[in-house]
Formats: structure tokens, C-alpha cells, sequence
């Protein structure tokens, strides 16, 4: 009786856990940045979106490496702390170099037993110190995916 009762259950308690790829794709939250220049043509200022041929970013005060001199990249996604409201990137393309200060609040949210909590931000500020990029667009501040374009980078793409 109690194999019979082990041989119903089993299977029960098995399909009643998620695997983990299906939390992870749903609490794996990221800033995407978009790259993009500008041009005057004629009287009409156009802009472009554009991708680098070889871009490097690295995580400030940690040792994870995201890009590594990356060829024709158009846009990056970068995750963001959960446990501070400021997160900073090193930047390099084209012998320039620039560091990426974004400050963000976190908004935590529980999504079930199985997979814990996401972890939303919203940016409150972008800023910028360096030779790479030259201003800076909030796209959208919401950060809840990495299907969202939220920051677009104008950068000094002459060699």
C-alpha cells in the first residue's frame, strides 16, 4: 500500500516544481542601451541608429567582464544591483574609453514559491565621464525586461 500510495505521488510532486530555466528567463532583468550617431544633412539634423565594430564593457568594482571587444554590436544589455541603487560600467571602443553611471531604485516583486522575487528597476539618472560617448537619451526609465530599449548612447565614433 504505502508503494502504491509513493508511485501516485511521486509523479504529483514532480511536475508540481518548475525548472529552474523557466524562473530564470522570467526574473533575468537587464537596462538595454542602444547605440546611435547623428549627422546634419543639409538644414535637417538625422539621426541613426548604428552598431559598433568592436566594443568592450565591464562591470565597475566587480570582475565580470559582459563584452569583449564585441564586433557589430547595436544595442547591450546590462544587468543592474539589486542590493544598491547605483550600478557603474567601463566602456571602450575605438581607443576611447568612458565609464557609465547609472542610478536606479529597486522595486522587488514576488513572482511565486518556486522562482522567488524579480527584481524591476526604475533609472533615475544616467551620467557619463570619459572621451567615448557624447550624450546621453533616457528611452524609457522603466526597467522590466530586456525586450525594451531604455538608454541610447550618441557617441564620438570617428577614429
Amino acid at each position: 500500500m504505502k508503494k502504491c500510495l509513493l508511485l501516485i505521488l511521486f509523479p504529483v510532486l514532480f511536475m508540481a516544481c518548475k525548472p529552474d530555466t523557466e524562473c530564470r528567463t522570467s526574473v533575468d532583468i537587464g537596462m538595454q542601451v542602444v547605440f546611435a550617431i547623428d549627422s546634419l544633412q543639409g538644414d535637417t539634423m538625422q539621426v541613426n541608429l548604428t552598431s559598433i565594430d568592436s566594443i568592450t564593457v565591464q562591470g565597475v568594482g566587480n570582475d565580470s567582464l559582459l563584452y569583449d571587444n564585441d564586433r557589430k554590436i547595436s544595442n547591450i544589455f546590462l544587468p543592474l544591483k539589486t542590493d544598491a541603487n547605483s550600478t557603474v560600467y567601463a566602456l571602450s571602443a575605438y581607443n576611447k574609453e568612458d565609464t557609465l553611471y547609472i542610478e536606479h531604485d529597486n522595486n522587488v516583486t514576488f513572482v511565486s514559491l518556486a522562482c522567488g522575487c524579480n527584481v524591476y528597476h526604475t533609472i533615475t539618472a544616467v551620467t557619463h565621464k570619459g572621451g567615448l560617448i557624447d550624450s546621453i537619451v533616457m528611452l524609457n526609465a522603466s526597467v522590466e525586461s530586456y525586450k525594451q530599449d531604455n538608454v541610447r548612447l550618441y557617441m564620438h565614433l570617428r577614429k
